[in-house]
């Protein structure tokens, strides 16, 4: 999978960086196309989430309880953010502590597994597919964690699965 991460500056502040996921196939990020698709449908949601985010990254961090652990594989660290346990929408990421995550896409979750549903598969194996390579680039020392462990310093391309 080819794609690339940014730093998401309005929504990073002291407490926690937020990147988030653009295809390469795409101009515009996954979370941008999220919101441009569910805004409509599910408005308080959507704004809720971003709230969320806004807050994980100014003021709270990106604390547990604020997200589905585990959606993944074992120890891909792909979680599930929403808005409240008993809304529909959920933006799929990586948590890595509490000062550091990475937004994907998502939708709404009207099936009992992520798996049973073509869209919200899509973007956990996307996520996977993401949480692999950023693994593989720190591994091979491409990436490097600074400020602390709040930002990525290196090529934020990934241009190959098998880079």
């Amino acid at each position: 999978m080819k794609f690339r991460l940014e730093k998401i500056a309005s929504l990073s502040g002291r407490m926690a960086s937020v990147y988030t996921v653009v295809l390469a196939s795409d101009s515009t990020s996954m979370l941008e196309e999220f919101v441009e698709i569910y805004a409509s449908q599910y408005p308080d949601e959507v704004d809720n989430i971003l709230m969320r985010l806004r807050a994980i990254g100014h003021k709270v961090g990106a604390r547990r309880q604020y997200f589905k652990e585990n959606e993944g594989r074992y120890d891909d660290m792909v979680c599930a953010l929403y808005d409240e346990p008993e809304k529909q929408l959920r933006l799929y990421c990586i948590r890595i502590g509490s000062d550091f995550i990475i937004i994907g896409g998502g939708g709404p979750k009207q099936t009992r597994t992520w798996q049973e549903d073509t869209n919200l598969s899509f973007h956990v194996n996307a996520m996977m597919a993401v949480s692999a390579g950023l693994t593989k680039k720190l591994h091979n020392r491409d990436l490097v964690w600074i400020s602390g462990g709040m930002d990525l310093d290196g090529n934020l391309d990934f241009n190959d699965e098998h880079e």
